[in-house]
């Protein structure tokens, strides 16, 4: 069967024009049909449709993969690329559990592509965002369907333990903090945050997303409390109204940070020998209106457990077990939640 499907495969995508696949519903007819084999090839061989499943995705690969090589490791991109796409929707569609054909998949559109945004905006931003945004639509049905593909993506390259190497930084990055091209680098933590996503923000953090400042840009904390500090009160109001979506983040990246401080910029640290300022001298406001507790603004230390649940997620990160060895934990079900991020 592995070699008919093979040859089979080969002679479809020799007969299809270059841009056959650049169109969402095109690749969707494409993933239809697939899965239309899979069916069929199951009852009449007796076959499960997982091994089925698994056999399409490895041509895929195989054909990408050769016709790259043949061009000098270089992709050819049209069909020869957008085929990954294709593999990608079936593999999400038939939920394959095979985790080396999943990672083989993630590794061969980084290869590519350096970056993953095709399979995050659409969790971002939803559906008809992406196609003004990157010029493409995305191939999962609506921003619901595209959050449980970011969820499956995320598993896998999780428990695959994939790294890669990006251009602006020599440390390995996860699949979660690959940076987004079409957005400036962005790390995809802090494009959630700018669009006000908390939903998209929870997961992404759930999975260990970086909170840390970088060369590019400050950190997730300095960006929401930068934003929210432009909010003044309005005429005839006694308190500032902000958004909630915004607070909602908020709320969310305090349950990941232990310290109150952020650090000076260096030519600021060597003038002054002021290393760090706390929340609070840093935005008094905010902490006036009660949008910081005092454990995270610097005028209280931080409780004993909201410390215990930052170095237990360090060191499940560090061993890839976030989030779902939390679960695995012989603790109460109300401290796994905690540990979770899903309630403060």
């Amino acid at each position: 069967m592995e070699v008919l499907i093979d040859c089979y495969f080969d002679k479809l995508f020799e007969e299809m024009d270059r841009s056959c696949l650049a169109s969402r519903y095109k690749r969707r007819e494409m993933v239809d049909y697939f899965s239309d084999v899979i069916n069929s090839c199951s009852r009449a061989e007796n076959l499960d449709k997982q091994d089925v499943c698994e056999r399409i995705v490895m041509s895929a690969l195989r054909y990408h993969n050769i016709t790259m090589m043949e061009n000098g490791h270089v992709c050819l991109l049209g069909k020869f690329h957008n085929v990954l796409y294709v593999a990608a929707k079936l593999c999400f569609d038939w939920n394959l559990n095979n985790n080396e054909i999943v990672s083989r998949l993630l590794n061969d559109i980084y290869y590519c592509e350096k970056t993953f945004e095709r399979i995050l905006v659409g969790a971002i931003f939803g559906t008809r965002v992406t196609h003004f945004l990157s010029g493409w639509k995305s191939d999962f049905e609506d921003r619901e369907e595209n959050l449980r593909a970011l969820l499956y993506f995320l598993h896998h390259a999780t428990l695959g333990k994939l790294e890669y190497r990006c251009t602006f930084t020599p440390v390995k990055r996860r699949f979660i903090d690959i940076p987004m091209e079409s957005y400036g680098q962005a790390l995809p933590l802090r494009v959630a945050i700018q669009h006000g996503a908390p939903d998209i923000l929870l997961i992404m953090l759930r999975y260990g997303a970086s909170v840390e400042p970088d060369r590019l840009a400050p950190s997730p904390l300095e960006m929401l409390l930068n934003k929210l500090s432009e909010y003044d009160a309005q005429p005839g109001q006694d308190r500032i109204v902000y958004p909630e979506q915004l607070l909602l983040c908020l709320r969310l990246v305090l349950r990941t940070v232990s310290s109150a401080f952020f650090k000076t910029p260096g030519h600021i640290a060597e003038q002054s020998g002021v290393f760090s300022v706390s929340i609070y001298e840093q935005y008094p406001t905010l902490v006036e209106q009660k949008l910081l507790p005092p454990e995270r603004s610097g005028l209280s230390p931080p409780e004993l457990r909201h410390l215990c649940r930052c170095r237990i997620r360090e060191t499940l990160f560090e061993n890839w077990a976030l989030p779902h060895g939390i679960r695995e934990l012989q603790i109460p079900e109300s401290l796994r939640n905690y540990l979770d991020l899903l309630r403060d």
